[in-house]
């Protein structure tokens, strides 16, 4: 995380000298009690305005996460809230307050809840979960796992555990001062960290890609497991001559999924090592992209893929021959608008 460093004048580096010498006289003549020490948290954000405009378009929402790890004995306990950010927002104070009053008797913790929170039962992967009183509530959820061997290892691989859940890069252990706080309170020492990112989308938006579809389609209602389909025609009526645009995205092999449009071409699956040659690789914006063109009797299908990590978005034009000639070009700039 960025830091800045204040130049301080003279004239205020004298001043706070001073308050600092009668703090420190008048701490040295009567006998003080334990205080608690709280390092109030350095929010990080990646909410740029193009970052927004960005979460916008991919149908992505802000997420915050407040977390707290609290070391005891052999085992690590977790303590999260997180949701959009200003829900979040309105309950840290109040999380906070239940981090300090932690207490543990043996391996067990004990606190005080903020006022309105309620206390649920845990479940096989929870100890507890806590609700807070704002509307709506949030889940706090109470977690263990064991500590690890190595400290600083368990709190960089936990952080970065976090930090995953909202797209966050993952950082090193010499990053932790930079990601995370530390809150000390009754001789427990907390590691808080407090990190904005970006939501998963859920599962009907995970599919959603972003593309600018030529004005000469017109888009018809998607079939299942698709994300868009188009239609490209020529001619009106029953003799109208049709193509099909579909976009889609799913798991399966190279050789899967080309043998997948082979059968729906009433054309007989490939060999493993026949199909290699069967691809023609094209560029595709920044991707390489596959393409397989795959012709019958009065129909032509234009098959591409693209790779995203552990799946494929596949584009596909099926329909007429003089239709994939003319719509070939249209089909290859649709391909290089796919944003994902």
């Amino acid at each position: 995380m960025p830091t800045s460093t204040a130049i301080v004048p003279n004239s205020r580096l004298l001043h706070l000298c001073c308050v600092t010498a009668l703090i420190v006289c008048v701490a040295g003549c009567e006998k003080q009690e334990e205080v608690t020490k709280i390092t109030v948290p350095t929010h990080e954000s990646i909410q740029t305005p193009e970052h927004q405009r960005f979460l916008a378009r991919r149908k992505y929402r802000p997420e915050r996460i407040l977390a707290a790890i609290v070391p005891n004995n052999q085992s690590l306990w977790f303590f999260k809230i997180q949701g959009a950010p200003n829900d979040v927002e309105s309950n840290a104070a109040d999380f906070r307050s239940l981090l300090t009053s932690l207490k543990f008797k043996g391996e067990l913790p004990r606190w005080t809840l903020p006022s309105g929170w309620r206390e649920l039962p845990g479940d096989q992967n929870r100890y507890k979960t806590l609700a807070t009183a704002s509307v709506p509530p949030l889940g706090v959820s109470v977690t263990v796992l064991p500590a690890g061997k190595n400290p600083t290892d368990g709190l960089r691989d936990n952080i970065n555990r976090w930090r995953g859940q909202i797209e966050l890069p993952m950082i090193q252990a010499e990053d932790l001062p930079a990601y995370s706080e530390t809150l000390t309170s009754g001789g427990i020492s907390i590691t808080l960290m407090d990190a904005t990112g970006r939501s998963r989308p859920d599962p009907d938006e995970a599919s959603e890609i972003d593309y600018e579809a030529p004005a000469e389609w017109t888009k018809v209602a998607p079939k299942p497991f698709t994300i868009a389909v188009f239609e490209a025609r020529e001619g009106t009526g029953e003799d109208a001559k049709k193509a099909t645009i579909s976009l889609s995205r799913a798991g399966g092999s190279k050789l899967e999924n080309v043998n997948r449009w082979r059968g729906q071409m009433g054309l007989g699956p490939l060999a493993k090592g026949d199909v290699e040659s069967a691809l023609q690789k094209i560029t595709i914006g920044s991707r390489t992209g596959e393409l397989i063109e795959l012709k019958t009797d009065g129909r032509t299908m234009l098959g591409l893929m693209l790779e995203d990590n552990d799946q494929t978005v596949f584009v596909k034009l099926d329909g007429h021959p003089d239709l994939a000639v003319r719509e070939r070009e249209r089909f290859e700039k649709f391909a290089k608008s796919l944003q994902f």
